[in-house]
């Protein structure tokens, strides 16, 4: 070979390889997995993700899918990995535009997530996945009304797609259309019954309409399957005491304080709870106790314990707070009813899907 051969050789430009397409089965597994994200069978999902990868190394678009699912699931190890394969997506359909803005929403690039979901929406108005996409980004940056029209439209073209009723009855919960809230969260369950976590999210926005023994149904339910979860145990001495059960609210916020006992708020409630079962003792050792671990709060406690102090010999009720029940004798006192709703539903440990905004611990103490 000459010289001029061999330069021209080595100058010539490397043929390009062709972008490696998935096959047929593999877009159909990618479909088959999806499917099951929307009805918010997410371990199930993920599974059917996992086995969508295995048809192409390195395949982006599944990787970004599989990303908000691990997200959801709770391995934000894995779900960062798959993001990081997505974020190098140069998208040319909606898919890809969704499976990069399901990365962004990941890596909290709310802003570019919003703009790759619009794309898609652009390029496939009837995607109920790019709408969803678009209503979890704008409630992640706190956008919650302008999150529902997404929404609405992700469920119009998919009623089933639970993952989607989730998100918009969380958004209408923080919006305090708990109404709405609600039948959001009852659609859940009605496309999957076993997704208890619904309940916990219903029973909450239950509590805040005052339909206590409703609320006490889901929180019996949730707490059957998922007994170490301590904010729903504490959520449910709270709907207790509102139903007059101070008894069943004082063994509830027991087994808050074995786990945390240095939980000043379930000290003041315990304390507010032996106080109208006329143990006035025992509430005043939990009301110092919690002035001890809730300084914060000091003046409301302090009120608490000088009413205890004052009070007759026998009385032994505390001076009502405006955010209390209203203390009535112990004839009118209402007694629980038993759990009417669905049977309690086993197996399910999921973690809850993931915040779509810095949330507070819910406001269930009764000193205020």
């Amino acid at each position: 070979m000459t010289a001029a051969a061999l330069a021209a050789l080595l100058l010539a430009p490397a043929p390009v390889r062709a972008a490696a397409t998935p096959s047929r089965e593999a877009r159909k597994t990618l479909e088959s997995a999806n499917a099951l994200y929307a009805r918010a069978r997410y371990k199930e999902a993920l599974l059917r993700y996992d086995k969508a990868m295995t048809y192409m190394d390195g395949w982006k678009t599944a990787s970004g899918y599989r990303a908000v699912c691990r997200w959801t699931v709770g391995d934000a190890r894995g779900a960062a990995e798959d993001a990081e394969l997505a974020l190098k997506l140069k998208p040319n359909d909606a898919q890809s535009y969704v499976a990069r803005g399901d990365a962004k929403l990941v890596t909290r690039d709310y802003s570019g997530a919003v703009q790759d979901f619009q794309q898609a929406i652009g390029l496939t108005p009837d995607d109920a996945f790019a709408h969803f996409g678009l209503g979890s980004a704008l409630s992640a940056q706190g956008q919650d009304r302008a999150a529902l029209k997404p929404l609405d439209n992700a469920v119009r073209l998919d009623p089933d797609f639970a993952a989607a009723l989730l998100v918009r009855g969380t958004a209408h919960d923080r919006l305090r259309d708990f109404a709405s809230a609600i039948a959001d969260y009852t659609e859940v369950l009605r496309v999957d019954p076993a997704f208890v976590w619904a309940k916990l999210y219903r029973a909450k926005s239950l509590r805040e309409i005052k339909e206590f023994r409703r609320s006490l149904d889901d929180l019996n339910d949730f707490i059957d399957g998922n007994p170490d979860r301590m904010d729903a145990v504490y959520l449910r001495s709270n709907v207790k005491f509102l139903l007059g059960d101070y008894g069943g609210a004082v063994e509830d916020l027991d087994r808050v304080i074995e786990q945390d006992p240095r939980k000043g708020l379930a000290y003041s409630n315990r304390g507010q709870a032996k106080a109208m079962l006329g143990d006035k003792s025992g509430a005043l050792a939990d009301l110092r106790r919690a002035l001890e671990l809730e300084p914060a709060r000091r003046d409301k406690i302090q009120a608490a314990i000088d009413s205890l102090e004052a009070s007759a010999a026998g009385a032994a009720r505390p001076k009502a707070d405006a955010s209390e029940p209203v203390a009535v004798s112990v004839a009118e006192r209402p007694r629980p009813a038993a759990p009417s709703g669905p049977k309690p539903l086993v197996g399910e440990t999921l973690p809850e899907p993931p915040k779509r905004k810095a949330e507070t611990e819910d406001d269930t103490f009764f000193i205020k």
